[in-house]
């Protein structure tokens, strides 16, 4: 018996399910159309503008790195004060940036949401991504800069990069919780900027752990952020100095802040009037 083939008719309003990677590689379109929205938005469409998005991150950085140099400020275990200060504001830099834009975020992209693929999660990953894309390219431009003026590459890469993910990670998983809390209420906006510098001595940028006495030691671990500073300087400076970090423990504040803003942020659109 022979007959044709017909592919079964969906009734009217009912389509195909999509495939896991087809949504994937859909979203990723989304998050990179807004990733070049936000940066036209923020520096223009001329290039000195795009370059901008590295060079401010460069220059605070090397300032700072360089006004410790010139004052030969000594170090314990004898660190380069330049590198030791460039390597600590640059991470920071990045933590500092990608949180105190949080609350701003989908206030300023709010229109966005009438498109039906637009979610607020690819808002904020496309706001995190430009952030710590500019970061990172100060950072390995400092890097080669040590490299070839001071004769010292880093000692292991990829700590340094695994450093600077977890960071991200980290910061990305902060500035969605607080965007989703600034659906509801201003004091986030008026806050944010203030606790970040508040907190800028406890979160590892400009000591390290083996500095401080044993007490002090153990408080110091409690902060998830001091792991990833002494690891992005372990792979910088190598066995040159100690460094203590415990990925795990900074892993499970990734899950935990990612889970919890992401379910924060579902709540956050119900509540959201457009």
């Amino acid at each position: 018996m022979s007959g044709t083939f017909r592919h079964p008719v969906l009734p009217h309003g009912l389509r195909k399910p999509e495939g896991i990677g087809t949504a994937f590689r859909r979203q990723m379109r989304v998050v990179g159309a807004l990733t070049l929205r936000e940066l036209g938005t923020r520096f223009g469409r001329d290039n000195l503008g795009y370059l901008w998005l590295f060079l401010e991150p460069a220059m605070l950085g090397g300032a700072i790195g360089l006004l410790h140099h010139i004052a030969q400020q000594g170090l314990p275990g004898g660190l380069n004060p330049l590198e030791f200060w460039v390597i600590g504001y640059i991470p920071f830099y990045m933590l500092r940036g990608i949180i105190n834009r949080a609350p701003v975020a989908i206030q300023a992209n709010q229109s966005l949401l009438y498109h039906r693929h637009i979610t607020l999660l690819d808002i904020l990953i496309s706001r995190s991504l430009l952030e710590g894309a500019a970061v990172l390219g100060a950072l390995v431009v400092f890097l080669a800069l040590f490299g070839l003026v001071f004769g010292h590459w880093p000692a292991d890469p990829f700590k340094m990069l695994a450093g600077m993910v977890l960071m991200f990670l980290f910061s990305h998983g902060v500035a969605v919780l607080i965007a989703a809390g600034a659906v509801y209420t201003e004091i986030f906006e008026r806050v944010v900027h203030l606790v970040t510098y508040l907190t800028l001595p406890i979160t590892g940028a400009f000591f390290m752990v083996f500095w401080l006495p044993y007490e002090a030691q153990q408080a110091a671990l409690w902060v998830p952020t001091v792991h990833m500073f002494e690891l992005i300087r372990d792979g910088h400076f190598g066995k040159a100095v100690p460094t203590q970090y415990d990925i795990g423990y900074v892993v499970g504040w990734i899950a935990a802040l990612n889970l919890l803003g992401m379910a924060a942020l579902r709540h956050a659109r119900r509540d959201l009037v457009l």
